[in-house]
């Protein structure tokens, strides 16, 4: 079968390496020089070079959120001369080009192509492709689509009344790099979760205040950001500052949206089946397979569940499907699994925002995708290291460090 890729960051190299160990063709584009997806860094922001919006986020002094016993695929570990379990960018984006390497993966990558077009044709894809730097497009056919493009690149920035009047800078996170353009400046954080919580912990030492909002959570996920102050929602904006919900005013220089991404498939005709409403994706089999057309397939939506874990089990799902190790349910059956997700999402009054929220409900979706299709199951360790991870975000520390004993056991240390 003739397979394309979407993309060559996490969900695309591993989707690479077992689309061709089931001995399909398998094309990739990668609109950037290179692989690693958002873990490869560089100072551009906004546009990339060709006039595009840059797929770049990836910001100095990064220390990964989990440990690097979460960040490994199936059977293919971290070098063991990496001690720390909370790893920095650089180790990340090796690990990625070591197990590249490993399985020859690159000579089936196409850097600085585009896609603009994917469009259903009978059984098959076409696709249009831009190279970047000749600027001809070309047109394909393929008898599988994978979008592996990622979800870290087109902000979410929530509107807020006073945002067209506010003279200062405002940014969002996806934009910054280092702290030295906040060096005595007022910043005002909007979001306290992954990047809100670990910017303000970078620029604290630079800046001349930070004052730090919190959206969907009442503190921030990573509380050890001393001397920043935590404030209520945002009311509105006025030229010099923000007035909070809570009444208080403060003014600021600088505003930093640290508020996440948006699911974004500009190149996907509406012929493909696929819409996204709220960051949710509808409507996808397992948050993998596209319902209307099923051989359209999505690697890496799910969030809180561990990027390389994840986009790993769904790759082998999802060839296993490919390959014709399992039948898909009647469309009824798939679509009522989905209906009754969005109804618990809504007993729980949970915006629809969190419906490929995955979280502690990994050992359940794993267990689901290997009933279904056959696949290895990660080992027992990893999940047991997830669950702890995800229960401790709030008090998790940077330099505890986990060892693994065996297929089942692990200790902090």
């Amino acid at each position: 079968m003739k397979i394309v890729i979407i993309g060559a960051g996490i969900a695309g190299v591993v989707t690479l390496k077992y689309a061709l160990n089931a001995g399909h063709e398998c094309d990739v584009f990668e609109q950037t020089g290179e692989l690693g997806g958002t873990w490869v860094y560089s100072d551009q922001t906004d546009m990339d070079e060709f006039g595009f919006p840059s797929h770049r986020t990836m910001y100095k002094g990064l220390i990964t959120n989990v440990p690097k016993e979460m960040m490994e695929f199936l059977n293919f570990r971290h070098s063991s001369d990496i001690n720390e379990s909370y790893i920095t960018q650089p180790l990340v984006l090796k690990y990625l080009r070591d197990f590249a390497d490993k399985f020859d993966l690159e000579k089936h990558i196409q850097y600085y192509k585009r896609v603009t077009k994917v469009a259903p044709v009978g059984t098959q894809w076409s696709l249009t492709v831009l190279d970047l730097k000749t600027k001809v497009e070309t047109s394909l056919r393929y008898d599988a689509v994978f979008v592996c493009n990622g979800h870290f690149f087109h902000p979410h920035i929530p509107n807020i009344e006073g945002q067209d009047i506010f003279k200062g800078s405002q940014l969002h996170s996806r934009d910054y790099r280092t702290p030295e353009k906040f060096k005595n400046k007022r910043v005002l954080i909007i979001g306290g979760s992954y990047s809100g919580s670990d910017i303000a912990s970078h620029i604290l030492s630079s800046a001349r205040s930070v004052r730090l909002v919190y959206i969907s959570h009442p503190k921030p996920l990573l509380i050890n950001v001393e001397n920043a102050i935590l404030k209520p929602g945002v009311k509105e904006l006025n030229e010099g500052g923000a007035v909070f919900i809570d009444g208080s005013k403060e003014d600021f220089d600088i505003i930093m949206y640290c508020t996440g991404y948006k699911h974004f498939y500009p190149f996907l005709t509406k012929e493909c089946g696929i819409t996204v409403e709220d960051s949710c994706v509808q409507y996808l089999y397992k948050h993998v397979i596209n319902i209307e057309r099923p051989t359209l397939f999505f690697i890496g939506i799910p969030t809180l569940v561990g990027a390389y874990i994840n986009s790993d089990l769904q790759a082998r799902f999802a060839v296993a499907f490919l390959d014709g190790k399992f039948n898909l349910p009647p469309k009824d059956v798939m679509l009522k699994e989905i209906q009754d997700h969005f109804k618990d999402l809504e007993h729980k009054n949970l915006p629809l925002r969190y419906f490929h929220n995955i979280g502690l409900e990994l050992r359940a979706y794993m267990s689901d995708l290997c009933q279904i299709s056959g696949i290895e199951p990660f080992p027992e360790v990893k999940i047991r290291i997830h669950e702890h991870v995800i229960n401790t975000l709030v008090t998790c520390k940077r330099n505890t460090k986990y060892v693994i004993i065996d297929e089942e056991q692990f200790v902090e240390v």
